[in-house]
């Protein structure tokens, strides 16, 4: 289902407030979420889809692939093997239009024998030589494959990042997030929840950088403070010490709430070993406009589901697009939907 109001006027009127070009002007539903965050439109058309005898379900992560035009979506805990699914259409703006743009990526370990669905994989971002990173929830892990999906290296991880009891991690609140910087020299993988034995209110990103030799060495800590009872759900780098931070939580009663935040994560080079983040928000989406969406969840706003997934895309329009895809956790009663916003980052 994809979502196309005609209401070109309006949009007209409020994307000449923010200086965007005319020219980019489309019928769309333009709605504001905050003051630098419009909401452009959605879109269901992935939802419950299947390719190849395969649902396209459990999406986690989401990535821009330039070399090949394409985004990737990373699939978690699907029934055969770990997959990650290239899709076509999100940059067909004001309103994406996402499609499976060919058979998926399967990955394959060390041992060259595919990757089973279970691993929990959580994270995926696309190095600049076109490799792609995958972060798995157990271990937890990160390791970079081929374009293909062959295995090729695996990333050094601190023992205390580890799951308890072999470290400090709770199980299932790992290595949730993962993205490359847009030069490629950076790869920030952020946690889940707090480590036992710190702050209730702290979350820790692993920031690694890229030696000349193409391998990527861990240099420093992130620390992070979300709102209180929020999750740090994805990450998405859009320069090369930015990030857009998805805070997420659910309840029955609510629903999810989803909160969009940005972070200057530093310049590559420093003596400190842990750096604090300064959080500033950039919307609450729960109060942007609804855009007729439907919803099988009870939902402050039916726009809202479990979105999982983030990519920020290059300039557009004087600002950012960013694309969120929810994660239906394989549910009949979740929806796989794309969310697209324009944002004026900081």
């Amino acid at each position: 289902m994809i979502v196309i109001v005609n209401a070109l006027a309006v949009l007209l009127t409020v994307l000449a407030t923010i200086g965007v070009p005319v020219a980019h002007a489309a019928p769309a539903v333009p709605g504001w979420c905050s003051p630098s965050v419009m909401a452009l439109g959605y879109s269901d058309a992935l939802d419950k889809r299947t390719y190849g005898g395969e649902t396209v379900a459990g999406l986690s992560a989401l990535a821009h692939d330039p070399r090949a035009a394409r985004y990737l979506a990373l699939a978690d805990r699907t029934p055969t093997t770990a997959l990650i699914w290239p899709l076509a259409g999100l940059d067909e703006l004001p309103v994406a239009q996402p499609r499976v743009a060919g058979p998926p990526i399967r990955l394959h370990g060390r041992d060259g024998r595919a990757i089973p669905g279970k691993a929990d994989t959580e994270g995926l971002a696309v190095l600049a030589d076109g490799r792609l990173a995958v972060s798995f929830e157990r271990g937890p892990a990160i390791s970079v494959f081929d374009r293909d999906g062959r295995w090729r290296d695996d990333l050094a991880i601190p023992s205390r990042f580890r799951v308890t009891p072999l470290g400090q991690a709770v199980r299932n609140g790992t290595l949730e997030g993962l993205t490359a910087t847009p030069a490629g020299d950076r790869l920030v993988a952020a946690m889940e929840k707090p480590l036992t034995g710190d702050d209730p209110g702290t979350l820790r990103m692993l920031d690694y950088r890229r030696t000349r030799a193409g391998r990527f060495v861990l240099a420093r800590e992130l620390v992070y403070l979300p709102a209180p009872g929020m999750r740090v759900a994805e990450i998405a780098a859009y320069g090369p010490d930015r990030l857009v931070v998805l805070e997420a939580a659910y309840s029955r009663a609510r629903g999810n709430s989803v909160v969009l935040t940005t972070a200057n994560i530093g310049p590559p080079a420093g003596r400190d070993w842990v750096r604090r983040l300064n959080r500033r928000v950039l919307a609450d989406l729960a109060q942007c406009p609804t855009l007729g969406a439907p919803t099988r969840e009870t939902q402050r706003n039916p726009l809202l589901d479990n979105y999982e997934g983030m990519a920020v895309s290059a300039a557009y329009a004087d600002g950012h697009t960013i694309h969120l895809v929810v994660d239906d956790n394989h549910s009949p009663r979740q929806t796989t939907r794309l969310l697209t916003l324009w944002a004026r980052l900081p």
